[in-house]
């Protein structure tokens, strides 16, 4: 049986479990996922919050432990959000937007006093399946009932954890958290939460046996003791980076290849690409961008060409399909104070997301110098792609407090608002991996006396007499290089 009460929020306790994320350690981590994978969604209910209050339309959901723990089963965002608000959880990691910290300080004694608790339906542990039959109804279906709806990935978490269903894709996923470090920890708060699963279902459904498995599930739990892991991992990103969907995976060109997963031997091309379907197709080399595989090059030179084999279409027989096949050999490794290392790394570099069009084009031109020969254009441009990637990148986590500007409206100093960037990137340091990986960029950056620093940078735009010496460019751009890539993810 269910009974009706008022709660203090202090009471409640945030469910560490809850569908839309993985499993949690505490409160703390439980609500910053909750922030990171609806990031709009969440701000915008607190601000609602604190312009109205909390509105007892409707009930939160509690299920009562044997030890008394009142755990939230339906409205945990709006518990998170109250218990930011009344300060009854620390809030120094979860990067509160200025505007949001402004109207916390500003609340009035009234609007605590009236929200300091909230009704619940209050159910006991035996009544756990009438909570988990709420909750299917609320969430499960996807109905809608004027909240945020729950993501296919937590749909999926409680097909599979409450009914038992097979969730391949969901269960590679997670390994994948644990056992790949080609993502951030802020890719995987959100991709923990909001991801493409039917695409992911869908590539391993074809590549499965080509990575040692008999099906999808059977690689799932295999993983990660797999072959070609590392393509796989670069698989995975890029679904999440939505660099990798449907168009390419179900496409003439078999995809897997281009990750560094070979074609089977036993195997020809086309039944890899699907048959009949593949007879008529013909790859020019710009049938859309490739995924994002952390620099896996494919290039004219590892292409194969075949005559197509259909019957009953003449104007087949004259075309060709042409396959893309991994390179088995390995890429000569150029030494940092090389200039072709520059060239290499700006070629590699893969521009993501709005307001970027700009870096894309120096990129481009960037590439195209020779250093020897134009020395002080190069790093005119570098700056300005540093410049117009920092900007792009606090407009895509302005959620998240970041921003250009400082509290007065004046411009901040580029210096600063890197730093802002590598401190959001490394979740304020906490984030090991990403911490040693823009260790170079932090400190050369910041130096004052370094070739490719910020001041250096700035004296060569507006400094009469200062210049730069070519050969000191290859290397320091190798250290600063990683806090580019970053920012345009």
């Amino acid at each position: 049986m269910s009974s009706n009460k008022q709660i203090a929020v202090k009471d409640l306790v945030i469910d560490l479990a809850n569908f839309r994320t993985v499993i949690q350690t505490n409160e703390q981590n439980a609500v910053h996922a909750m922030i990171s994978i609806s990031p709009a969604f969440f701000w915008g209910l607190m601000e609602s919050l604190l312009d109205d209050g909390y509105l007892p339309t409707e009930n939160i959901i509690v299920l009562e432990r044997s030890d008394g723990t009142k755990v939230v089963k339906e409205g945990n965002r709006r518990i998170a959000a109250l218990k930011i608000a009344l300060k009854v959880i620390d809030t120094a990691d979860l990067d509160l937007p200025p505007k949001i910290v402004k109207r916390i300080a500003g609340l009035s004694s009234n609007w605590i006093v009236d929200n300091t608790a909230v009704p619940c339906t209050v159910y006991g542990e035996t009544d756990s399946a009438v909570v988990d039959k709420i909750i299917t109804l609320t969430h499960g279906k996807g109905i809608k009932a004027g909240r945020d709806t729950w993501s296919a990935v937590a749909r999926a978490r409680h097909s599979r954890d409450m009914n038992g269903s097979i969730e391949a894709g969901l269960d590679l996923l997670e390994k994948f958290f644990i056992h790949s470090t080609n993502h951030t920890q802020e890719q995987r708060d959100r991709w923990a939460g909001d991801y493409s699963l039917t695409v992911l279902d869908e590539a391993i459904k074809k590549i499965a046996s080509r990575l040692g498995s008999t099906s999808s599930l059977d690689l799932a739990k295999q993983y990660p003791k797999i072959e070609h892991k590392k393509a796989l991992d670069d698989i995975i990103r890029a679904i999440g980076l939505e660099t990798l969907g449907f168009s390419k995976i179900r496409g003439s060109e078999d995809f897997a290849t281009l990750f560094g997963i070979p074609l089977p031997p036993s195997q020809d091309v086309s039944s890899v690409l699907g048959g009949d379907e593949s007879n008529n197709m013909q790859d020019d080399g710009n049938s859309g961008a490739s995924p994002d595989t952390n620099n896996v090059d494919v290039d004219s030179a590892n292409t194969t060409t075949h005559p197509a084999e259909s019957e009953g279409d003449d104007k087949s027989k004259d075309a060709q399909l042409v396959v893309k096949k991994p390179s088995n050999s390995k890429v000569i490794a150029t030494p940092l104070e090389d200039e072709k290392s520059v060239k290499r790394a700006l070629k590699s570099l893969k521009i993501m997301g709005q307001n970027r069009a700009k870096v894309a084009t120096l990129r481009i031109e960037a590439g195209k110098l020779k250093l020897k020969d134009n020395p002080i254009a190069f790093c005119f441009l570098l700056r300005s792609m540093f410049e117009i990637s920092a900007k792009a990148y606090c407009d895509d986590h302005s959620q998240s407090g970041l921003s250009v500007k400082k509290s007065d409206g004046s411009d901040k100093f580029l210096m600063d608002v890197l730093r802002d960037i590598i401190n959001h990137l490394t979740q304020n340091k906490k984030d090991k991996t990403m911490l040693k990986m823009l260790h170079g960029p932090a400190t050369e950056l910041g130096r004052t006396d370094g070739i490719l620093s910020i001041t250096s940078l700035n004296q060569l735009v507006h400094h009469p007499t200062f210049a730069i010496n070519s050969s000191q460019i290859p290397t320091t751009f190798a250290a600063v290089f990683p806090l580019l890539i970053e920012m345009n993810k």
